[in-house]
């Protein structure tokens, strides 16, 4: 239920009508509210999803000439933020400063 409020804050009521209506062409929806809420996230990660293909398909030459190649899963978790590591700073320096230290010992 979070995501969606999460989701909620980002999207306005008219672009998410108009989300709605592009891709099942009614607002008339027969299920409770839990359902539909699951329904609204499914069609906004849907879309943004599509976009992301979309973006793919046109960088997918520049990427395959630079030696860049990634399969679509690969660059749409990259976009996404999907990789993103959550840590806290201070944790993720002293795990840095441990492997630093492990390479200039074995070295």
């Amino acid at each position: 239920m979070e995501r969606f409020f999460l989701i909620g804050c980002q999207v306005d009521e008219i672009e998410l009508k108009e989300l709605l209506l592009r891709r099942y062409h009614t607002l008339k929806f027969e299920m409770d509210v839990w359902e539909f809420v699951e329904f609204v996230n499914l069609a906004l990660e849907t879309e943004k999803k599509e976009k992301a293909e979309r973006l793919y398909l046109v960088l997918l030459p520049t990427l395959i000439q630079v030696n860049k190649y990634m399969t679509f899963d690969q660059f749409y978790e990259e976009i996404s933020g999907a990789n993103l590591d959550l840590r806290p700073t201070n944790v993720i320096l002293k795990e840095s400063e441990e492997i630093e230290k492990r390479l200039t010992n074995g070295s």
